[in-house]
């Protein structure tokens, strides 16, 4: 019975809703949510959620020749904000892990990333690449066409707000994002869009026409100044147009803004601490400024 955020604005227009070929009040639909609530999650695998926790949907939807497999996760009060999440490259599922790993899951770097913005008040859209996960693999599908067909899915649902959703790509998922920006834009126009060790120079800088976040390295030069300052310079000598940029740069960082943890359970890997501090203190003010504008 999840509608989609087109369907919804329809159906409760009409002030009826549609379940299953009949129109029925929204007094009985509610009595039917709660009563068909574990009957659903169980045919769709919804994974359901005590009070005060993150809720996961899970999805699919096409690129090219592969079915591919995604999620939201939400918090706790919706419509939310949105941050569609593109991965760094073709072979690293929903969580950031490579094909074939058995260990615990939650510990994928983007699976940490999701519990910090959901915790944050962000709901979360992630996909397993191709060939990844419960992704099918296809011949034909590209780390562009899956990101841009992963975007069309997750923009369209009840509960999140549409003048709020931002793209989050990670070094190669920021080439994804910046090489056919405008595409999003007709989706969608993303409020905002973060750059995590970026792999966009000021060519493709200047394409971005949305509020944007780098965030690279100071360690590697080739980071530092073609992707990090050479990019914001090129974005701010545009004319008639303004490209907020802000630049984060980690010192002693390596290129892909990955460190290594040690755990109880043996090594692990997060997004730096000072890059994800700083993303999630960039998209709660980018957030807090669409509120009061």
């Amino acid at each position: 019975m999840a509608l989609s955020r087109t369907t919804a604005a329809k159906e409760s227009a009409a002030r009826v809703y549609r379940v299953n070929g009949l129109l029925l009040p929204p007094a009985l639909v509610l009595m039917l949510t709660v009563s068909l609530a574990p009957m659903k999650a169980a045919a769709t695998g919804e994974q359901s959620a005590s009070p005060g926790a993150a809720r996961v949907e899970e999805t699919t939807f096409k690129s090219v020749d592969a079915m591919v497999a995604g999620q939201w996760d939400f918090p706790t009060n919706t419509p939310a904000p949105l941050v569609v999440l593109i991965g760094a490259s073709t072979a690293v599922d929903r969580n950031g892990l490579p094909p074939g790993y058995t260990g615990d899951r939650e510990t994928g770097i983007y699976a940490r990333l999701t519990k910090a913005l959901v915790e944050a008040g962000f709901a979360v859209f992630r996909y397993d690449a191709p060939g990844t996960g419960r992704s099918g693999r296809g011949r034909f599908s590209t780390i562009r066409s899956t990101a841009l067909e992963g975007y069309v899915r997750a923009v369209d649902h009840a509960r999140i707000d549409p003048e709020r959703v931002f793209l989050f790509g990670h070094s190669g998922g920021t080439e994804a994002i910046a090489g056919i920006f405008p595409r999003y834009v007709s989706i969608n126009p993303p409020a905002g869009v973060i750059l995590l060790s970026s792999r966009v120079g000021e060519t493709s800088a200047v394409r971005v026409e949305a509020p944007t976040l780098i965030i690279v390295t100071e360690k590697n030069p080739d980071d530092l100044y073609q992707y990090g300052r050479f990019a914001t310079d090129a974005r701010s000598r545009v004319k008639d147009k303004k490209l907020e940029t802000d630049l984060v740069t980690i010192p002693e960082a390596e290129h892909s803004l990955i460190v290594e943890i040690e755990e109880s359970r043996g090594k692990r890997y997060r997004i730096h601490p000072r890059a994800q501090a700083a993303m999630l203190e960039w998209l709660q003010r980018r957030r807090a400024s669409i509120l009061t504008s």
